[in-house]
Protein backbone atom coordinates (compact mmCIF):
# COMPACT_ATOMS: atom_id res chain seq x y z
CA UNK A 1 0.00 0.00 0.00
CA UNK A 2 1.31 3.53 -0.28
CA UNK A 3 2.00 5.86 1.85
CA UNK A 4 1.03 9.72 1.73
CA UNK A 5 3.15 12.37 2.69
CA UNK A 6 1.87 15.97 3.38
CA UNK A 7 5.03 18.41 4.08
CA UNK A 8 3.95 21.74 4.76
CA UNK A 9 6.29 25.04 4.44
CA UNK A 10 4.94 28.46 5.91
CA UNK A 11 6.91 30.77 4.18
CA UNK A 12 8.11 34.45 5.77
CA UNK A 13 5.65 36.84 4.64
CA UNK A 14 5.37 37.56 1.26
CA UNK A 15 7.43 34.98 0.09
CA UNK A 16 4.96 32.26 -1.01
CA UNK A 17 5.12 32.25 -4.14
CA UNK A 18 9.11 32.04 -3.93
CA UNK A 19 8.91 28.65 -2.39
CA UNK A 20 5.51 27.38 -4.43
CA UNK A 21 8.41 28.70 -7.28
CA UNK A 22 11.14 26.23 -5.86
CA UNK A 23 9.52 23.47 -5.50
CA UNK A 24 8.02 23.85 -8.90
CA UNK A 25 11.73 23.92 -10.28
CA UNK A 26 12.84 20.80 -8.78
CA UNK A 27 9.30 19.01 -9.38
CA UNK A 28 11.18 16.67 -12.43
CA UNK A 29 14.04 15.47 -10.09
CA UNK A 30 11.47 14.77 -7.21
CA UNK A 31 9.26 12.95 -9.44
CA UNK A 32 12.00 10.80 -10.87
CA UNK A 33 13.14 9.52 -7.64
CA UNK A 34 12.73 5.90 -6.38
CA UNK A 35 9.44 5.28 -5.15
CA UNK A 36 7.86 8.58 -6.26
CA UNK A 37 4.03 7.79 -7.60
CA UNK A 38 2.54 11.72 -7.62
CA UNK A 39 3.49 15.13 -6.78
CA UNK A 40 0.90 17.91 -5.62
CA UNK A 41 1.90 21.16 -5.09
CA UNK A 42 -1.17 23.19 -2.68
CA UNK A 43 -1.29 26.23 -1.85
CA UNK A 44 -4.06 28.11 1.15
CA UNK A 45 -6.54 30.02 -0.18
CA UNK A 46 -6.16 31.92 2.49
CA UNK A 47 -2.87 32.43 3.17
CA UNK A 48 -0.84 32.63 0.10
CA UNK A 49 2.76 31.95 2.14
CA UNK A 50 1.22 28.30 3.49
CA UNK A 51 2.58 25.89 0.51
CA UNK A 52 2.26 22.11 0.86
CA UNK A 53 3.50 19.10 -1.02
CA UNK A 54 0.92 16.21 -1.64
CA UNK A 55 2.86 13.44 -2.40
CA UNK A 56 2.52 9.54 -2.61
CA UNK A 57 5.70 6.94 -2.15
CA UNK A 58 5.38 3.71 -3.11
CA UNK A 59 6.71 3.52 0.76
CA UNK A 60 7.41 5.61 3.58
CA UNK A 61 10.96 4.66 3.64
CA UNK A 62 11.11 6.40 -0.04
CA UNK A 63 10.13 10.02 1.13
CA UNK A 64 13.00 9.73 4.43
CA UNK A 65 15.49 8.99 1.73
CA UNK A 66 14.37 11.60 -0.81
CA UNK A 67 13.99 14.22 2.26
CA UNK A 68 17.76 12.78 3.12
CA UNK A 69 19.08 13.38 -0.59
CA UNK A 70 17.39 16.50 -1.10
CA UNK A 71 18.88 17.91 2.44
CA UNK A 72 22.82 16.57 1.58
CA UNK A 73 22.24 18.88 -1.40
CA UNK A 74 21.74 21.70 0.27
CA UNK A 75 17.79 22.39 -1.03
CA UNK A 76 16.41 21.82 2.75
CA UNK A 77 18.38 24.40 3.97
CA UNK A 78 17.44 26.89 0.84
CA UNK A 79 13.49 26.22 1.82
CA UNK A 80 14.49 26.84 5.46
CA UNK A 81 15.73 30.24 4.60
CA UNK A 82 12.92 31.07 3.27
CA UNK A 83 10.39 29.57 5.91
CA UNK A 84 9.26 30.71 9.45
CA UNK A 85 9.51 27.90 11.22
CA UNK A 86 10.48 24.31 10.31
CA UNK A 87 8.68 21.77 7.59
CA UNK A 88 6.01 19.76 9.25
CA UNK A 89 5.56 16.56 7.88
CA UNK A 90 2.72 13.88 8.23
CA UNK A 91 2.72 10.20 6.81
CA UNK A 92 -0.65 8.78 6.03
CA UNK A 93 -2.10 5.39 4.87
CA UNK A 94 -5.22 6.13 2.63
CA UNK A 95 -7.90 4.71 3.85
CA UNK A 96 -10.53 5.27 1.03
CA UNK A 97 -10.87 7.16 -2.31
CA UNK A 98 -13.53 7.85 -4.18
CA UNK A 99 -15.04 10.43 -6.86
CA UNK A 100 -18.11 12.74 -6.39
CA UNK A 101 -20.78 13.32 -8.76
CA UNK A 102 -19.46 16.79 -9.82
CA UNK A 103 -15.81 14.62 -10.91
CA UNK A 104 -18.47 12.44 -13.13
Amino acid sequence: MSTLVTAELFARPGCGDDVAKLLLDILGESLKHAGCEEIRILRDQNDADHVTGLTQWTEAHNYTDYLAWRTAHGFTATFEAMLTRPLVIHYYDEIYQGQGIAAR
